[in-house]
């Protein structure tokens, strides 16, 4: 294809935001740097994706799919998923001959299921995006099947090296207001209070462990001086014990960003990348539920080549304070290390990996 040809590109992500937040993060790069290249977006039925995808300002097509048949609950709801997997396959098949992509990249989840068929059916070139440093039964699907494999981190196992090439995780591109300006425009309080700031991500799905054990230890004596930001865990903005604020959601990441010292936050993909690009020094708590343990294993590779800490919950409250306490000793990382700074190239790497065929 000329260089100055139109281009399509299908994007394919769903299920939780850890696969949705790269997608049109990586879609508004193309925007912006190779406006000639036209982008559509998938996702499936559930109502959490397409509410990320319209606050991103982005009206994907919809596949009549909410999960994948390999983790139903009950044969009943087993059954359900698999006979969406086939309305899916032809609502795939439909979106394909409307939008008539040159290649499609998918990012994982259930949804990439009837579309790695419907891609193969229509003789269009579809790859693979792996956010995990444990690739999931879908990414491992797709890898027999011939595909190629991008991945976020240097490991995507039980992957060899040369199966995959890593080309990092896209991100949001942040222009971060100062400190100052993100606590004002959240509406903490009216004066920012001194002290280290913690800003607190629970993932996509929440957690109530994580929210009792930064209440427990920001009421503990030496982390009274302290502030903690839990975005996503209430309804309306509440404060509690004079140092903790629990927020409903906040869909300007760069405000949570910009007013943290240091971020707790779950072993996604997306957010660690988020967390290395920038520089911010991170206490990961991954969660145990997810599947092949890939946070674990996103946790090891980010601590390796960035600044963090892994806190697992079972080493107990002790430890937790003096993680976070190393923590603030570590301070933001510069230029030179680990993701700090990556962010386009991360994009540009996958996108010339997209058209080097």
């Amino acid at each position: 294809m000329a260089e100055n040809d139109k281009r399509r590109l299908l994007l394919a992500a769903g299920g939780t935001g850890g696969h949705i937040w790269p997608a049109l993060s990586f879609g508004s790069w193309i925007k912006e740097r190779h406006p000639e290249c036209e982008v559509g977006y998938i996702c499936g039925s559930r109502p959490l994706e397409l509410e990320i995808y319209r606050a991103a300002g982005v009206e994907p097509a919809v596949l009549p799919m909410e999960g994948s048949p390999l983790s139903g609950v009950g044969l009943r709801q087993r059954g359900r998923r698999l006979a969406s997997l086939f309305s899916a396959y032809g609502a795939a098949s439909g979106a394909i001959a409307r939008f008539k992509p040159n290649a499609a990249l998918l990012f994982g989840g259930y949804l990439s299921f009837p579309l790695i068929m419907a891609c193969k059916r229509a003789g269009i070139r579809c790859a693979m995006h792996e956010q995990n440093a444990r690739a999931g039964k879908v990414t491992r699907f797709a890898a027999k099947l011939g595909l190629d494999i991008y991945s976020g981190w240097k490991e995507c196992l039980p992957l060899a090296p040369k199966d995959h090439l890593r080309t990092g995780v896209p991100v949001r591109d942040f222009e971060l207001p100062s400190q100052r300006e993100a606590w004002r425009k959240l509406a903490l309080s009216e004066e920012m209070p001194e002290g280290p700031k913690v800003v607190v991500f629970s993932g996509s799905l929440g957690s109530q462990s994580i929210k009792e054990s930064i209440c427990e230890i920001a009421a503990s004596g030496e982390f009274l001086g302290w502030n903690f930001i839990l975005p996503a865990v209430a309804e309306k903005m509440e404060r509690r014990g004079g140092n903790v604020w629990l927020l409903p959601k906040v869909w300007e990441a760069s405000l949570l960003y910009a007013a943290a010292d240091m971020l707790v936050l779950r072993a996604g993909g997306s957010t660690l990348t988020e967390a290395g690009v920038l520089g911010i020094p991170a206490l990961i708590i991954p969660w145990k539920g997810a599947a092949d343990n890939h946070q674990y294993h996103n946790a090891l590779s980010f601590v390796s080549e960035n600044a963090g800490l892994i806190w697992t919950g079972d080493e107990g409250m002790d430890i937790l304070a003096s993680s976070l306490l190393r923590l603030k000793a570590m301070g933001r990382k510069g230029k030179g290390r680990g993701l700090y700074g990556q962010g386009n190239i991360i994009c540009e790497n996958l996108w010339s990996a997209i058209w080097s065929h």
